[in-house]
């Protein structure tokens, strides 16, 4: 079984897309440069999780409903 880890999940965003990433760390010098690296991309919101290798899946739902034409007088 896999040890423990540090997953560093932080969020990047452009007028085009928004990218969510998490990634994981063997150890806190290898955390360390990955936050420094942040800072030097500006990003400064970050969370730090201390854990064990999980499988994730993703699920989304969308839900649609028809629009209504309205029309401004």
């Amino acid at each position: 079984m896999a040890g423990e880890r540090f997953f560093l999940i932080y969020q990047e965003a452009s007028d085009e897309e928004c990218l969510l990433t998490i990634q994981p760390y063997k150890n806190q010098q290898e955390l360390a440069e990955a936050i420094n690296h942040l800072s030097a991309l500006q990003i400064d919101e970050y969370t730090i999780i201390k854990g064990k290798k999980m499988k994730a899946t993703l699920k989304l739902a969308v839900d649609l409903a028809e629009a209504e034409d309205t029309e401004d007088e």
